[in-house]
Order: structure tokens, then sequence, then C-alpha cells
């Protein structure tokens, strides 16, 4: 009964390793897996960081572009506000002025 008794132990052990190494290859299949979704994921992460940079990029060229279009409407504001006030100042000029020829008479 030794010998059959080993043996019986040797096949079940034998049985146990072959199915300790399936199991592990199938964990390094499951890791493997895991592995490219994580570089899938970390490639995703760089277009978004990429995307993420131009969008700046391009929201502080058009901050700039806002900026530039804020002064020049401002200068635009004080060309008028000056033109009014020269205008104003031309009125009251017409006005001396024909007062001063309505003084003389012909």
């Amino acid at each position: 009964m030794g010998a059959r008794e080993a043996v019986v132990n040797m096949t079940e052990s034998q049985r146990q390793s072959e199915d300790s190494v399936g199991i592990a290859n199938l964990a390094g299949e499951r890791l493997s897996s895991v592995t490219r979704r994580i570089e899938e994921i970390n490639g995703m992460n760089q277009s978004v960081a990429a995307a993420t940079e131009e969008q700046t990029s391009v929201v502080e060229s058009i901050n700039v572009d806002i900026t530039h279009i804020n002064t020049l409407n401002q200068q635009g504001v004080d060309n008028l506000r000056q033109t009014l006030e020269a205008c104003n100042s031309l009125e009251e000029q017409a006005a001396r002025l024909q007062q001063l020829v309505g003084s003389f008479r012909i």
C-alpha cells in the first residue's frame, strides 16, 4: 500500500501543480491585459494633457486679443470724447463769431 499511496499522492501533487501552473498562466494573462489597458489609459491621459495645453494656449491668445480690443475700444472712446469736446468748442466759437459779425453793420 505504501507504493500505491505514494503514486496516488504524486499523481495528485502533479495534478495540483498543473492546476497551479494554469492559474499562474491565467493570472499572467490577466496582468498583461491590465498592463495593456493601463498603457492605453496613459496614452489617453497624454492626449488629454496635450489638448489641455493647446486649449490653454488658445485661451491665452484670445485673452491677449480681447485685452488689445479693449485697449483699442478705450482709445476710440477717448478719441470720441476729444472730438465731442472739439465740436462743442467749435460751436461756441461759431456762436461768438456770429455775434461779432452781427455787431458789424454795413
